[in-house]
């Protein structure tokens, strides 16, 4: 899938972000009975954006936030949305992790996380939807002594701070994107019974 700007094709991740993003504010606005904006945030791996490029071994929190947003009156199309959403992941590039390094990088970082907190308090109404992708971290690979693992799961957590997340993991045979999306139960309730949604996804599916 491209984006609308006709910029490089999206990456599955991108793509993927993109579909439930779109589909998550339609069971959002459906809830509500009103529009409201939307900030989709992605931990971005700085591993791979520095120059020259970090071992993926290299131990640490080596990771960053990006924020793409959906004001009210926005396209909400699936081209749209892939292009805030790959416009914010790509912006942390090289240049900006050297500037993270360096004397810059503290007043960098503030600006950053301002910005996504401040799109909040401006809207009259927001909607957060996290994202982290564990897509590449080889988790059916890992034996332990009794086996690989039949099926990889993200957490459970009843709880606030883990409510509109979502993390994206590989299938065990690498045939397909599983998606833990962890949302409030009216909104889980009206996605689930979105055509559009449903034809993509397989919910609960079988781990064997």
């Amino acid at each position: 899938m491209a984006t609308s700007s006709g910029a490089r094709c999206l990456t599955r991740v991108e793509a993927i972000s993109a579909f439930v993003w779109k589909c998550s504010m339609a069971a959002s606005e459906a809830n509500s009975g009103h529009r409201k904006s939307s900030m989709l945030t992605h931990v971005v791996n700085l591993r791979r954006r520095a120059a020259p490029t970090l071992s993926e071994h290299s131990i640490g929190n080596l990771i960053w936030i990006s924020g793409a947003r959906c004001l009210v009156n926005q396209d909400r199309g699936m081209p749209a949305l892939a292009d805030q959403i790959q416009y914010s992941i790509s912006k942390i590039n090289s240049d900006y992790v050297k500037k993270m390094h360096g004397n810059e990088g503290p007043a960098l970082m503030r600006k950053s996380l301002k910005e996504i907190g401040e799109f909040g308090s401006k809207e009259a109404a927001v909607d957060y939807l996290g994202f982290s992708s564990w897509c590449g971290f080889g988790f059916y690979e890992i034996d332990f002594g009794w086996g690989k693992p039949i099926w990889v799961s993200s957490f459970a957590v009843n709880a606030p701070v883990f409510m509109n997340l979502i993390i994206l993991m590989e299938t065990r045979l690498g045939d397909g994107i599983e998606a833990w999306v962890t949302l409030d139960q009216q909104e889980m309730d009206i996605m689930e019974h979105d055509q559009e949604f449903m034809a993509f996804v397989s919910v609960d599916p079988s781990p064997l």
